[in-house]
Formats: structure tokens, C-alpha cells, sequence
């Protein structure tokens, strides 16, 4: 378990991707640099967020004075899922999902875990689907709500 008493279930370079995305949303053109610095994030891991961010087609990066991140796509056209997935690929909630046979099925013949593991990747899956980027652009500058403001504060 993490020093902070929890763990996320996000990796660091999905949750760096979509505040990159969201800083660019709203500073077209800042140099990966300062998207760094301004997010407090490591410099060369987040160059690396930002190529497959590129590659994804969601960012245009050009080094140099007058280059800088833009957005390449439309931040309505972009849900968590989209995202999460271009960083590091399909979203399952267990490696026995994508197994012909998961080990228990492997014993026994059957398994029940493998089924309950579908339905909650497609209910998490679903969950990230639904929530568009732009709708994070325009909730940046609403209230902390009340269990926001008490795990920043845990």
C-alpha cells in the first residue's frame, strides 16, 4: 500500500496525460517545460506522457520559441477512457480477463471471478466513458465538493 494509506487506479502517467490535457486546454501553445513546472510534474516523464499523447493524435508538440503543445482534437471528442487508453492501452481490471482460460478456470472448469471481473471492467470502463475532458475544462473553476475537500484533507 502507499505512504498515503491508499492506492490509485490511476498510474501516474494517465493521471499526468489528462492534467496535461487540461493545461493545454486552457494554455494553448505553453512550452512541455512549463506545463512541468506550472503542474509540478517531472519533466522527462511528462515529455514521455506527451509523445504518446502525439501519437495518439490528441496534441500537436513543437520544441522551439514558437512551437509549444496544442490540443489536435476537440476535448468533447475525448472521454477519461479515450485517454487512459492511449497512454497505456485497453483497460482491463484483471490479467485473467484477457486469458482464454484464467487459472481457476484452468482447475475447476469454471469460475465465477472471471464473469465479475467483466462486469466491473465494463462498469469502471463505462464510468471513464462517460466523463468528457471538456467537462473537466469547464469544472476547474467550480467548488470543492464536500469529499474532495476531505481527502485533500486526509
Amino acid at each position: 500500500m502507499a505512504a498515503n494509506g491508499f492506492r490509485t487506479l490511476l498510474k501516474r502517467e494517465e493521471s499526468y496525460a489528462v492534467h496535461a490535457l487540461l493545461y493545454v486546454a486552457e494554455h494553448p501553445g505553453a512550452p512541455a517545460a512549463r506545463i512541468a513546472e506550472d503542474l509540478d510534474l517531472p519533466r522527462d516523464f511528462l515529455a514521455k506522457v506527451l509523445r504518446r499523447l502525439g501519437k495518439a493524435g490528441f496534441v500537436d508538440n513543437h520544441p522551439g520559441r514558437t512551437g509549444g503543445v496544442h490540443l489536435a482534437v476537440d476535448l468533447a471528442a475525448l472521454s477519461l477512457l479515450d485517454v487512459v487508453e492511449a497512454v497505456s492501452g485497453p483497460l482491463v481490471v484483471d490479467t485473467c480477463q484477457t486469458l482464454a482460460n484464467c487459472p481457476t478456470q484452468k482447475r475447476t472448469g469454471r469460475c465465477a471471478l472471471n464473469a465479475a471481473w467483466h462486469s466491473v471492467c465494463g462498469q469502471v470502463r463505462g464510468a471513464f466513458d462517460g466523463v468528457r475532458l471538456d467537462q473537466l475544462v469547464a469544472a476547474q473553476s467550480a467548488p470543492l465538493s464536500d469529499e474532495r475537500v476531505r481527502l485533500a484533507s486526509d
